[in-house]
């Protein structure tokens, strides 16, 4: 079990009441998409349109908030639109009632899915999609709150599998707009068949990228990271493959990192070397 759950029982207990983060902050996920490129591991971000209330022109990965219809209903069966290790058994990893866990893997499904078009869901005979362009209309209609990802699984006869979207960190802060956020970050390996694209309203650009290239690119203030990005970033250098890193995750520190760490020597050039960005100005958290 990695480190940061709460207690043996945790993941037991559901209280459709409370749906909130640390300091009661809004839950969130976010998804760190990999794959194996020609020359190694390669992890997808995107850049934020400036239009956007939080991190504007910000690079970042796919993610955002847990919307309330990511939980489950109160009368509950997990197995109804879940397929892998159990909703208990995630939960006690993430440290947090099964109630929420399963509200930040469906999140963490649904924003990949809307932000990128790729779906981390297998039918009903345990096979994962490898083409998602059939649901096409129905990625419009999660973006626009039209549907909710459960109505999109019940209507395709699709679940969701807990091992294709592994926890990976949690990090807690508050937002460019005052706001506080309990970010879970997810591990997904892109699945064979499927091919992200950047159509999506939220970002200018996406696409593939070796992680060391991105750190390259910030410290000449060509692209622009908050901290928890930098950081995995950072991380995901220490691996050459999808296979490492998916084996990593098995150990994966769920210990809420919390507010701007200035005194952790993880994050030291982070804080000492923020560059001049590519339109003059400056940029932290």
């Amino acid at each position: 079990m990695a480190s940061g759950a709460l207690s043996s029982d945790a993941g037991d207990w559901i209280d459709p009441s409370d749906r909130s983060g640390y300091n009661g902050g809004r839950l969130a996920a976010t998804v760190l998409l990999i794959r194996d490129g020609e020359e190694g591991l390669e992890v997808w971000v995107q850049e934020r349109v400036h239009t956007m209330s939080n991190y504007p022109g910000m690079t970042v990965f796919p993610g955002g908030g847990v919307d309330p219809r990511d939980f489950p209903p109160r009368s509950w069966d997990s197995g109804d639109l879940w397929s892998g290790p159990s909703v208990v058994s995630v939960a006690r990893t993430m440290g947090v009632t099964k109630y929420k866990a399963h509200a930040l893997v469906f999140a963490a499904v649904r924003e990949l899915y809307e932000e990128t078009g790729t779906l981390l869901a297998v039918g009903d005979d345990g096979t994962v999609v490898s083409d998602a362009s059939y649901l096409h209309d129905e990625r419009h209609n999660l973006s626009t709150h039209r549907k909710a990802l459960t109505d999109v699984l019940s209507d395709h006869s699709l679940k969701v599998r807990s091992d294709l979207v592994r926890p990976w960190a949690r990090w807690v802060g508050v937002s460019e707009s005052g706001n506080w956020f309990d970010t879970f970050s997810f591990i997904a390996a892109v699945p064979e068949g499927q091919n992200p694209d950047g159509d999506t309203s939220e970002a200018d650009d996406a696409n593939w990228f070796p992680p060391s290239l991105l750190l390259e690119g910030w410290r000449h203030g060509l692209v622009r990271f908050v901290l928890p990005t930098w950081a995995q970033l950072a991380e995901l250098c220490e691996f050459d493959t999808v296979a490492e890193v998916m084996a990593a995750t098995k150990d994966a520190d769920l210990n809420p990192i919390i507010g701007d760490p200035v005194d952790d020597p993880r994050y030291e050039e982070y804080f000492a070397g923020i560059p001049e960005d590519r339109v003059g100005g400056h940029y932290g958290l």
